[in-house]
């Protein structure tokens, strides 16, 4: 898919402008300088509006995106497959709060796993680690990788935190990551491609002391089997979240808060109807998995809910469809509230990368082929 404007029908550079908070007019455009993203150490000089940390106790702020790989404006052979990664990371800026959990799909490798790392210390001036479910996955085949094979053949997911805010209990391989699971023919099996295993972590909260289980998964795309096995993946992931003790720790007890995001290359609804592997997750519809869907929820709340989960899409292929999930359940069967929903449209991180950066914004170019999802999620 072209990264290109045109591409984002759903978007409005004139209606986003007033969603973004005028950073420029607050506190003056010398404040607005960021150092240069080569550094592990340097802290990007804080802004009168920029994010600032939680220190609430009674939730976390969290993000999900399949980050593409990191696009930069320099891959460009072929010219689609450029893009500007560090939009998302100026629009998480402009926000009031810093993310503390940010479950990531498709880096690359252990090296562009720390990379990330170094840049969001630069971006919001604290240190954040991650774990990925495999630190060197193996190249796909070259024609499975489309036109941006080059730059996408390795690919991972990953569960980030702000250390700050959180400290990591567990998640040691290979007990904490598993294989998606794909049609071959006769029955689902596990998928053989790296970017399909999840992998999650065992955080403990600093602040309200509560324990958090954090997942990222991917499931495989229609053309490999994918679409069959949607109900197997959602009952894996559910299963996966409590597994190899993640329900629990020796010393600070039962998990209170279950977190999963991910690319499920699979749509909430055919034909008007809900997809039964959504219809099975999503707690709101009666779904016995028992997961709040943060888009569902924060949608359910207006007027119309259909049209709002529509706006919110986060991929574009022959149509615009909501791929990526934020889900959440407690341990005791109930449904965490979330608040302060997003999916930051493509032009929402170019104004605040064009706010907040000294060398402006390419408008060409999207922070990834896919839409985040952004939440408060509370105990």
């Amino acid at each position: 898919m072209s990264r290109n404007r045109s591409d984002d029908g759903a978007d409005s550079r004139a209606a986003t402008r007033s969603r973004i908070p005028r950073l420029t007019a607050a506190v003056g455009a010398a404040a607005l300088v960021v150092p240069a993203l080569t550094g592990a150490t340097a802290e990007a000089p804080a802004a009168a509006d920029e994010a600032k940390p939680n220190d609430a106790p009674g939730f976390l702020q969290v993000y999900d995106a399949n980050v593409e790989n990191l696009p930069t404006s320099t891959e460009t052979s072929p010219a689609q497959c450029a893009g500007d990664w560090h939009d998302l990371m100026y629009y998480m800026r402009t926000q009031e709060l810093k993310p503390d959990v940010y479950l990531v799909q498709q880096l690359s490798n252990k090296a562009q796993l720390d990379r990330l790392l170094d840049r969001m210390e630069t971006h919001f001036g604290e240190k954040f680690s991650g774990v990925l479910a495999e630190n060197a996955p193996v190249p796909s085949d070259e024609g499975a990788g489309g036109n941006c094979w080059n730059y996408k053949k390795r690919q991972t997911n990953a569960v980030i935190w702000r250390t700050d805010r959180l400290e990591l209990l567990k998640s040691a391989s290979p007990d904490n990551r598993w294989q998606a699971q794909n049609w071959n023919g006769k029955e689902c099996v596990n998928n053989n491609q790296p970017r399909t295993k999840g992998v999650k972590a065992l955080l403990r909260d600093k602040v309200s002391g509560k324990t958090v289980t954090a997942a990222s998964f991917h499931w495989p795309t229609v053309g490999h089997g994918g679409s069959k096995c949607t109900m197997s993946n959602i009952g894996e992931l559910s299963n996966e979240l409590t597994e190899d003790e993640y329900d629990t720790d020796p010393t600070h007890g039962s998990t209170d808060l279950y977190l999963a995001g991910g690319d499920s290359n699979a749509h909430e609804q055919t034909g008007g109807d809900w997809h039964p592997w959504y219809a099975a997750a999503n707690a709101d519809i009666g779904g016995r998995f028992g997961f709040r869907d943060a888009v569902y929820a924060d949608c359910a709340t207006q007027d119309d809910p259909d049209a709002c989960r529509a706006d919110r899409w986060t991929l574009i292929t022959k149509s615009h469809r909501r791929v990526d999930y934020l889900l959440g359940r407690k341990p005791d069967g109930a449904q965490p509230r979330m608040t302060d929903v997003a999916v930051p449209t493509f032009d929402e991180g170019d104004l605040a990368d064009e706010e907040l950066s000294d060398d402006g914004d390419r408008g060409d170019l999207d922070y990834s082929d896919h839409r985040a999802v952004g939440a408060r999620v509370h105990y």
